[in-house]
């Protein structure tokens, strides 16, 4: 396209080329609710806030999670996602790493995912509790 979108549309800045996306889902590995789903969205989104200027997120959508047994377990995912700035992003990768992993470990997760530009990424071991 021959086209100078940034001037033609009136574009302050460069795009942002990198997509954070978080699944959140509200089952556990055993198909139990997570006790305040709505809490962990809002973190985040607080968290891909500090990361990209601001987020978007979709209602519940049903997805599903091939559990060790084979059995498939059904659930409602909310996705959070950001266009990162590549400074902030690195400025906050220390607290995205926590925050997976303590979503992981404390609402039971079988594994958590991420999408970080096109790629997809898994974490099925979590970091242990930080000590006080």
């Amino acid at each position: 396209m021959d086209v100078e979108i940034a001037k033609e549309l009136g574009a302050s800045e460069s795009p942002s080329a990198e997509r954070l996306m978080l699944y959140l889902p509200d089952k556990d590995c055993e198909g139990n609710s997570v006790i305040d789903h709505k809490n962990w969205v809002t973190q985040g989104q607080e968290l891909l806030t500090d990361i990209g200027n601001g987020t978007t997120s979709f209602p519940p959508v049903t997805g599903t999670w091939r559990k060790p047994d084979g059995t498939n377990l059904w659930e409602e995912t909310t996705m959070v996602f950001t266009f990162i700035y590549p400074d902030k992003f690195k400025a906050n990768m220390k607290r995205l790493r926590e925050f997976l992993h303590r979503f992981g470990r404390e609402t039971k997760q079988g594994e958590v995912v991420f999408e970080l530009g096109e790629l997809f990424w898994r974490i099925n071991k979590f970091d242990p509790p930080r000590s006080p």
